[in-house]
């Protein structure tokens, strides 16, 4: 694998990432798990889907470190929490916040900052592509019902946490996600730099939703790649 690895979580993203990555190479898939390589801009860019949640983004982390991979940038959608974040637009995750399990074993007590280099590399790659982006935290869960706010039951009966979206967008936090912590906390225990860069897919302020996200997966890609090359350049 390159240096740099792109993290999405579902493995079709794999694909997409390598229809747009030059002489890109398939490397198969075994359970959540599938990797890609190819190159961008005249640099190597790898790519390795994570599944969904913590415990197998910690695995694709470590295997990653231990194939030489030193940078991960987690690519994905979320759910923003403040209303003026636009449909489509970027998030890059300057600190991920939570209280997850996988996390919490690499030593993370609350928030876990992104590697500087890739926050600023994510950035000037999406002033340059001319992409609607913002830094800021996301909230990371190791649930998607409960744990971030949603009903469970068929009745919609509301959860014993309803109220924990917008107390988190009181305090300024940007988005939730499910894996953003445990990539930071993992690279940063194993000496990797980390970023991550997401895709607004719904507002959970507005209760609005992109019907077809594939335009802004399309687009994170490019957005990433553009960093990763940038990331690799002397």
């Amino acid at each position: 694998m390159p240096a740099c690895a792109l993290l999405p979580g579902d493995p079709d993203r794999v694909a997409l990432a390598a229809a747009l990555l030059d002489n890109s190479v398939d490397f198969g898939q075994r359970r959540e798990f599938r990797a890609a390589r190819g190159g961008w801009s005249g640099h190597p860019v790898g790519v390795c889907s994570t599944g969904i949640g913590g415990p197998s983004a910690e695995i694709a982390v470590v295997e990653l470190a231990n194939l030489g991979v030193d940078t991960v940038i987690r690519v994905g959608g979320m759910g923003a929490l403040q209303a003026d974040l636009p449909l489509g637009g970027f998030l890059i995750v300057d600190q991920a916040e939570g209280a997850t399990g996988a996390a919490a074993a690499y030593g993370a007590d609350g928030a876990v900052a992104a590697h500087a280099a890739v926050v600023e590399a994510l950035a000037a790659a999406a002033r340059t592509l001319g992409f609607a982006h913002r830094r800021g935290a996301v909230h990371t869960t190791d649930s998607y019902y409960w744990g971030q706010g949603r009903s469970a039951r068929p009745d919609g009966a509301p959860p014993p946490h309803a109220d924990l979206p917008a107390g988190l967008a009181a305090r300024g936090v940007c988005g939730l996600d499910m894996e953003a912590q445990t990539v930071f906390a993992v690279a940063q225990a194993l000496g990797l730099r980390a970023g991550a860069v997401l895709a607004v897919h719904g507002n959970r302020a507005t209760d609005e939703w992109l019907e077809d996200y594939e335009d802004a997966q399309r687009n994170l890609i490019r957005l990433a790649a553009t960093a990763a090359a940038l990331l690799a350049k002397p």
